[in-house]
């Protein structure tokens, strides 16, 4: 009886001085993208899975303000960051335009979404993810392409350029 309290006294000291502070609600500091091909229709979809107080952050440093925009000042400053940090490209490097196809926020996350038209012969893919690197020295994103049945993963940290997607 005596082991089990000490190991419960143990297991709470060690919760309560491990406990993330309100500065620190999430100390991972990554983002997951999605990057959906039809080779069919010739379009790309990415939705991105990041922060929201992380993503605000990183929109008011973009757009130089002490707080994020909000309203139609917010979708354009946020069209204009991932514009800055994350990039499709074809295997020849050359940009595919992606255009916004809405957000959506569920608590502190926001899935933010994209689309553009991929060319007729794309058989490869490559990315660029920088998004929150310049707010974070351990920020890791994650894209996972999908195209039909087929999925890829691949990481991405501060100083990245493109990579092979699929």
């Amino acid at each position: 009886m005596r082991l089990k309290r000490s190991g419960i006294a143990t297991l709470v000291a060690a919760l309560v001085l491990g406990a993330p502070t309100m500065g620190a609600a999430h100390p991972l500091h990554t983002t997951l993208t999605e990057v959906n091909v039809d080779a069919t229709t010739h379009t790309v979809r990415v939705v991105v899975r990041v922060f929201a107080d992380d993503f605000g952050t990183a929109l008011a440093r973009h757009v130089h303000a002490a707080t994020p925009p909000t309203g139609r000042a917010w979708d354009d400053a946020a069209t204009s960051y991932l514009a800055s940090a994350l990039s499709i490209a074809d295997r020849t490097n050359r940009p595919i335009a992606l255009h916004s196809c809405g957000t959506r926020r569920s608590a502190d996350l926001l899935w933010i979404c994209l689309e553009g038209t991929t060319p007729e012969s794309a058989r490869e893919l490559r990315g660029r993810n920088a998004i929150l690197c310049d707010l974070f020295d351990d920020q890791v994103n994650i894209v996972q392409s999908v195209s039909g049945t087929d999925k890829h993963s691949v990481l991405f940290t501060r100083g990245d350029g493109l990579k092979r997607l699929w």
